[in-house]
């Protein structure tokens, strides 16, 4: 503050009363400081040590008075510089610091105390991050992204309920808020924080939880979208045994990893409108390579797997598969992705369960139990035994570490046909899958989670079968809901097992199959049996074609991805009773 007051009161000051001194002393009518504005000109020279030297005082005095005014300068000019010094330092200090104020319009803002929930989001939405139309929101005490590539997006310091580091991140701009706390509590906080902001409910929300009863309190406080980590990972690891393929589909549809082909929503044309739903198919898949899934009609309500009478309506919303590349009908051989998993299941065994994680264990008995498995289960874990199983007559349970040869021999694996597998370090869940894979001979069929980065490579290496990342389909699926609204909610029917649901089966064709177009096959089994193919995995090569062309043949061996009501699982003639199914 003293350095402003000398910069605002001393400087004008000290050039007031240079400029008049020298003209006093030096001013003459035959001198160069004849008139007060050359006084002036020559004390702004002198005080700013620039020194021209045009013009000079001439007598002794006017010499003394000129070097104590370029005294004077020279600390004038070092406290300008030491305040604008200070001043840059602590612009930059408080941006370091996440204390700075960001300005900004239409762009996204990122509430977490995770890291590597915020680098997800970040990395799907990089239209905002190039666009510098980001910005993160945490409590951490540094910027959650250093060395990174991310690490430019400016930050706020601060808690995301916290209402003062809402309004720095000019929250009540923006038009896509994300939140995730470990603790659900500070998620639904900042959801009711960032929706009291925004004007009219501008903001889309979308959130990540951890315990299912915090559903409700999200939905009470207007979050558009939420979702829980168990809610996807855990029934895919299901889907990984139950319909072998489906999980790869819905990662490529999903992740873009490597098809040609995404998933995305728009708004029916009045010109494409009031045609039923299979013509609907018809046209979209022949003309445009689209293979559409399912709709949201004008109450918002989403429709899976319309029946074929259903009448698309104007205004109407549907979400489809569409190909990435320009003037292209969908997949070809060439464009196959990896169908990982897709391995035979010994019709004989139990199940084992590997894990150390209550919710994993919790959620995952009840997923089999929706799916209809059946088969023994046994659960090796550290922790002690359920007190009860519902919907189940017994659950046998090994009190022991879960990825030791004691514990696995105890659980009967060399007997066992499938397995699955989680643990908060991935090192144990290595070491799970190379012990079940040694003592069965590499029979067993393993499904694991993982949480590093890559991790799916060791595992793969000792004999995995199936893995999944924990964390790698929430950010993507929270980003496309925001963009395109029903996604979220289509993603957790397809890979649900409820009776009323729409989900996600494949069927390997027989001998009895007549090779035939991939459209016709879509429209055949689409209007006689309510069945919907949207992929195929080659009998030849286990390759997966994510959005077939409409021309491509559909052969013996292949094998479908349908979408079909649960109650109403294909049974079909040509359709194979495959070694891999899980008994049911």
């Amino acid at each position: 503050m003293k350095a402003r007051l000398l910069l605002f009161f001393v400087f004008p000051l000290l050039v007031g009363v240079s400029a008049v001194g020298i003209y006093l002393i030096e001013g003459n009518p035959e001198s160069a400081f004849g008139s007060l504005f050359n006084s002036l000109w020559w004390t702004i020279v002198t005080v700013g040590t620039i020194g021209y030297g045009d013009m000079y005082p001439a007598t002794v005095p006017g010499k003394s008075f000129g070097l104590l005014v370029l005294c004077m300068g020279v600390l004038v000019n070092s406290v300008v510089v030491a305040v604008a010094s200070s001043w840059f330092f602590n612009l930059r200090s408080s941006r370091e610091k996440g204390l700075k104020k960001v300005y900004l319009n239409d762009h996204i803002v990122v509430c977490s105390d995770s890291p590597v929930f915020i680098q997800s989001v970040l990395n799907e939405n990089q239209r905002f991050v190039e666009g510098q139309k980001a910005v993160i929101v945490t409590p951490l005490d540094r910027h959650p992204l250093l060395g990174s590539d991310l690490e430019k997006v400016p930050w706020v310091q601060g808690e995301g309920y916290n209402l003062d580091a809402l309004e720095k991140a000019s929250a009540k701009n923006a038009v896509i808020a994300y939140a995730s706390y470990q603790d659900d509590a500070d998620t639904v906080m900042t959801v009711m924080q960032l929706e009291v902001l925004s004007p009219k409910g501008r903001i889309k929300t979308m959130a990540l939880y951890h315990v299912q009863d915090y559903l409700s309190h999200l939905q009470n406080v207007g979050v558009d979208y939420a979702i829980k980590t168990f809610d996807v990972y855990v029934p895919m690891m299901v889907q990984a045994c139950l319909s072998q393929g489906s999980p790869v589909w819905l990662r490529e549809i999903i992740l873009r990893l490597t098809s040609k082909s995404r998933i995305k929503s728009n708004i029916v044309p009045d010109h494409q409108a009031g045609v039923m739903w299979i013509d609907y198919i018809k046209a979209a898949k022949s003309e445009r390579g689209e293979m559409p899934l399912a709709l949201v009609n004008k109450e918002g309500i989403l429709i899976i797997n319309p029946f074929v009478d259903e009448m698309v309506e104007p205004e109407t919303r549907v979400l489809a598969i569409v190909p990435t590349q320009p003037d292209t009908l969908g997949d070809d051989p060439l464009d196959a992705v990896d169908a990982l998993g897709v391995e035979d299941i010994k019709p004989q065994g139990h199940i084992v369960i590997c894990s150390d994680e209550l919710p994993f264990i919790n959620r995952l008995l009840w997923e089999l139990e929706l799916a209809k498995i059946i088969d023994n289960i046994v659960v090796v874990s550290l922790l002690p035994p359920l007190g009860s199983y519902p919907n189940r007559a017994k659950v046998d349970w090994v009190q022991a570490s879960s990825f030791s040869d004691d514990g696995l021999a105890a659980a009967r694996a060399e007997e066992a046909k499938m397995a699955f597998i989680d643990h908060q370090r991935d090192s144990h869940t290595l070491m799970a899958v190379l012990r079940l894979e040694k003592i069965t001979n590499g029979e067993i069929f393993t499904v694991a989670s993982y949480r590093e980065p890559e991790f799916d490579e060791r595992l793969l290496a000792v004999g995995c079968d199936y893995c999944i990342n924990v964390d790698e389909m929430v950010a993507p699926i929270l980003s496309q809901n925001a963009a395109y609204p029903g996604i979220g909610m289509l993603v957790e029917q397809l890979i649900s097992h409820q009776h009323d649901s729409e989900s996600l089966y494949v069927e390997q064709l027989n001998d009895k199959w007549t090779e035939q177009p991939w459209l016709e096959t879509v429209i055949q089994l689409k209007e006689n049996y309510h069945f919907l193919p949207v992929g195929l995995i080659l009998g030849h090569n286990n390759k997966m074609l994510v959005n077939p062309k409409p021309d491509h043949l559909v052969k013996v061996n292949d094998r479908l991805v349908l979408i079909c009501l649960t109650e109403f699982k294909p049974q079909l003639p040509y359709f194979s009773e495959l070694a891999s199914a899980v008994v049911a």
